[in-house]
């Protein structure tokens, strides 16, 4: 039924996608980290518009501590990637009510809330580093972030309840 599912194959393409993505942004967040330690004079000129002045070293920690919530960051959305795509492929298999759904789901709302977590110490970067200038993050508290991880949470604990009655049913057939 759920197998030629126009949706799940285009969920499944759109999921594979960007969790490629994501696993790039996540080297390049790596090699960039290394390379603000091999070349700083360059880094920093480049993340300061040229403007080399006494501040050269405080927005140079910044942007390293940026780069390291970036790579925490694009980890957290790997294990949100990972999640969705087996939870598509129980989908596809006909059988999506499974306690490891529940789990996945469960799984996804804590890296969800790392994600939350991570923007509110991004704002912090911003006025820890304020020689960071442009590259400096705004605050950036997301009340739909927060819904979202709630929503979340509570649709793991539907899929568990879900599960808990499908093998209840199928105990009794």
């Amino acid at each position: 039924m759920f197998r030629h599912d126009r949706l799940v194959k285009t969920s499944r393409l759109v999921v594979r996608t960007a969790w490629v993505g994501n696993r790039i942004l996540l080297l390049a967040l790596v090699l960039g980290l290394l390379l603000t330690w091999i070349f700083p004079k360059q880094f920093a000129e480049w993340v300061l518009e040229g403007d080399l002045g006494a501040n050269a070293h405080s927005a140079m920690a910044g942007v390293r501590w940026l780069i390291v919530i970036g790579i925490v960051g694009s980890a957290a959305t790997d294990r949100i990637f990972l999640a969705l795509a087996q939870m598509i492929a129980t989908v596809s298999a006909g059988d999506p009510f499974v306690l490891a759904n529940a789990r996945r789901l469960q799984t996804i709302g804590w890296a969800l809330l790392a994600l939350q977590l991570l923007d509110i110490l991004g704002g912090l970067l911003g006025r820890l580093f304020p020689s960071m200038g442009s590259a400096a993050p705004g605050d950036m508290i997301s009340i739909v972030g927060w819904i979202s991880v709630l929503m979340v949470f509570v649709l793991s604990r539907v899929f568990a309840a879900g599960s808990a009655m499908k093998d209840e049913l199928e105990g009794t057939i």
